[in-house]
């Protein structure tokens, strides 16, 4: 399973590409930007690895491309469980987005169509207390050898910064999906963001 958590990065942020679009107007101006942190959610999390710098020529020009973004830069990365195992993933971009809630959505869409994974959950809108952007979550699950596991997954995109968040956690991935707290992850993602979000000075 974490080897398929290493793997969805390159999906998430793949999946910001959609359609093309022309008139620069219809972006937002660049008022944040994403950073990788050695740490996440306040020391829980290290980081293992960053993959930014292999994906970011490819990823970027698709984005800049497409109604994905203009301005585009990646932040990709893996983070290992300080204290008990189980790893985070983080896929994003960040940039000048014209449809932020179609390329969240439509990452996560692609996100469950990878080879060997199936949605368990379908996506859920989340805005929790105090939120200034919508989080979608969604339950995730892949069979090695025999054994069904599942992990949620939460992406936001606010006009500035969009990013997969994937969790693949020991005390959840056996659970019947049912009992999994997707709203929890949306909380845990919006930890994420305000950690990796930054102002463009």
């Amino acid at each position: 399973i974490v080897g398929g958590a290493v793997a969805l990065p390159a999906v998430g942020v793949a999946a910001f590409v959609v359609l093309r679009g022309d008139s620069d107007a219809a972006y937002p101006d660049a008022e944040y930007r994403l950073t990788l942190p050695p740490k996440l959610l306040d020391g829980a999390y290290q980081l293992e690895r960053e993959y930014s710098d292999a994906s970011d020529s490819a990823f970027a020009r698709d984005a800049e491309r497409t109604l994905g973004g203009r301005d585009v830069e990646t932040a990709v990365a893996t983070y290992t469980a300080v204290n008990r195992g189980g790893q985070l993933s983080v896929s994003g971009l960040h940039g000048r987005f014209k449809d932020p809630d179609g390329a969240r959505d439509t990452m996560l869409e692609r996100a469950a169509g990878a080879d060997g994974t199936e949605p368990a959950v379908p996506p859920r809108d989340f805005r929790p207390s105090g939120s200034d952007t919508t989080v979608t979550c969604q339950l995730l699950a892949r069979k090695d050898l025999g054994t069904r596991t599942v992990y949620p997954q939460c992406a936001w995109n606010d006009g500035n910064t969009g990013v997969m968040v994937l969790v693949v956690d020991p005390a959840v991935t056996g659970e019947d999906p049912d009992d999994v707290d997707l709203e929890a992850s949306a909380e845990l993602t919006l930890r994420v963001r305000d950690e990796m979000r930054r102002p463009i000075r």
